[in-house]
């Protein structure tokens, strides 16, 4: 588990976009975005450094913090040219935001990571027939 797609979607409503603005500016459908922001699916590694240089979030931060819980202040600059207000990351709080890693490595959690896995697999052997 991770925070991207609760990340993306607070990131994207600091800069006052809809998924279609920054589906648009990605290259990407609405639906896309839409997945990304619900978990069903996860930008590929190039999306992923284009979404963190435009949010201007290091891709760390991005996929292990909880920016919603923070006062995380996004490097870029408005619409309008002004810095966005109010948001800066606390290095000092960082443990109540960081996503924390399963104490053992259960089963449970190791046949969820597979079962996903093999759903992608499926997925791209479907597009390839």
């Amino acid at each position: 588990m991770h925070f991207l797609g609760k990340n993306i979607r607070h990131l994207r409503k600091q800069f006052n976009q809809t998924q279609s603005e920054l589906a648009d500016l990605m290259g990407k459908g609405q639906t896309t975005v839409g997945n990304w922001e619900n978990g069903v699916s996860e930008p590929s590694l190039e999306e992923l450094l284009l979404l963190s240089n435009y949010f201007g979030t290091p891709l760390d931060i991005l996929l292990k913090v909880d920016l919603s819980l923070t006062s995380w202040e996004v490097g870029k600059s408005g619409k309008d040219g002004k810095k966005e207000t109010g948001r800066e990351y606390d290095p000092e709080k960082k443990e109540e935001f960081l996503l924390k890693e399963p104490d053992d490595a259960s089963l449970t959690y190791i046949l969820q990571r597979l079962n996903k896995m093999q759903g992608e697999i499926d997925r791209i052997n479907q597009k390839l027939k």
